[in-house]
């Protein structure tokens, strides 16, 4: 039996249904959403965002539509064969606006005058793009901001969509097995993530069905780490610079699967652990075990990062912290809601969360897990389960 590596069509179906419940209670007449990741959540339709708007139109009653440039056209009938009404321009910028498409495209749903929900003003920009805004496209309309909306339910998954962050997980812990295997003394970050990139990849396709495609601009499970006094400091990049005996390894590993994501990080020690190594490892596993333990219905997201701090505080390291506690993670690998002091947003379950209190000591090394866990009505359920004690993360040199 094939893996089911997609959402159903049922469920589209809901959050449609979901979303125009609360269009009437709104008073409002259509939506006109921009922002890929809302486009993907609530039609199923993926896509690059380039300088090419791709917009989502949803009337309060009938069909959906989309504006698509042409490149994209041929391929909505394989991936949504849902979508019935499409807009198409030949190229950006061309001859006319593509945002002049959208203009069309709202007048003739009957939606030009009308109030619209919106999650932006216009597309976003970047790739080098430039246009009008729907303000002066549609300038009789009257808009809505409901972008707050849309991802307040998606930071509550279903059942179907914990399905495929699951599965996530499993491609996710098999590429972290083999990062773990092929790192060697004296190879390099690019080296060894390359090899275990290609190993996993090569396993996740053996279990996909022949006409799998990616949902993400990613080709197989991502495998990436820092290493070294590199890892003292954030997002620095996987490179040339080869592995030493006594270093601390970062790792960043996941997989992507219909559209959803995991996260799973490791701190791993070449060599045999000096006390120092052995200190900070172990403080910062007890922190993430603190993260987890405030973890539940009903607490804010800021408790959560409040009593990661008082343990901090309690031994004398908040001074080598420079980030929250963790984040929702689904369609994107960064969502709301955030443990940080800051989002007082109540937990819920139904949310997965990433949990990754890190610390960072100058001119040695920084340590971190991170996991992705499930709010559960009881608390937590781990979702990523790669070992995360130290004699388990030893790399022999």
């Amino acid at each position: 039996m094939s893996l089911k590596i997609k959402l159903s069509q049922q469920e589209y179906d809901r959050r449609l249904q979901r979303m125009r419940q609360h269009m009437m209670d709104q008073g409002l007449d259509g939506l006109c959403i921009f922002g890929a990741g809302r486009i993907f959540y609530l039609s199923g339709f993926h896509h690059l965002a380039t300088e090419r708007p791709v917009v989502l139109v949803v009337p309060l009653q009938g069909e959906l539509a989309l504006l698509v440039p042409h490149l994209e056209e041929e391929n909505i009938p394989i991936r949504n064969p849902n979508i019935k009404e499409v807009k198409v321009y030949g190229e950006y910028p061309g001859l006319k606006h593509p945002m002049r498409y959208l203009a069309e495209l709202l007048f003739e749903k009957g939606l030009s005058d009308k109030a619209l929900g919106v999650d932006s003003t216009g597309w976003g920009g970047g790739w080098g793009y430039r246009g009008p805004s729907l303000i002066d496209i549609a300038p009789q309309a009257k808009l809505t901001d409901i972008r707050d909306f849309i991802d307040d339910r998606r930071m509550i998954k279903s059942e179907e969509e914990i399905a495929l962050i699951r599965l996530s997980v499993q491609f996710g812990n098999v590429a972290h097995a083999l990062l773990q295997e092929y790192a060697q003394v004296g190879l390099s970050e690019l080296e060894i993530a390359g090899r275990a990139a290609q190993a996993a990849t090569t396993y996740m396709v053996k279990a996909m069905p022949h006409d799998w495609e990616p949902v993400s601009g990613a080709a197989g499970p991502f495998v990436t780490f820092t290493s070294g006094p590199k890892t003292a400091f954030n997002h620095r990049q996987t490179g040339a610079r080869t592995i030493q005996v006594g270093d601390v390894i970062l790792t960043d590993v996941g997989s992507n699967v219909g559209g959803y994501v995991s996260e799973l990080e490791r701190m791993m020690i070449v060599g045999t652990p000096t006390d120092q190594h052995k200190r900070y490892f172990d403080l910062t596993l007890r922190a993430q075990n603190v993260a987890l333990a405030a973890i539940r219905p009903g607490a804010r997201c800021s408790d959560v990062e409040r009593a990661v701090n008082a343990f901090w505080e309690e031994h004398d390291v908040y001074n080598l912290t420079r980030t929250h506690i963790g984040h929702g993670i689904g369609i994107e690998p960064h969502e709301a809601p955030f443990l940080d002091v800051g989002d007082d947003t109540l937990l819920q379950p139904g949310m997965v969360l990433t949990v990754e209190p890190c610390l960072f000591v100058p001119n040695f090394a920084g340590f971190r897990h991170s996991d992705t866990i499930l709010v559960t009505k009881d608390g937590v359920e781990m979702l990523t389960y790669y070992p995360r004690d130290l004699d388990n993360l030893v790399i022999l040199a």
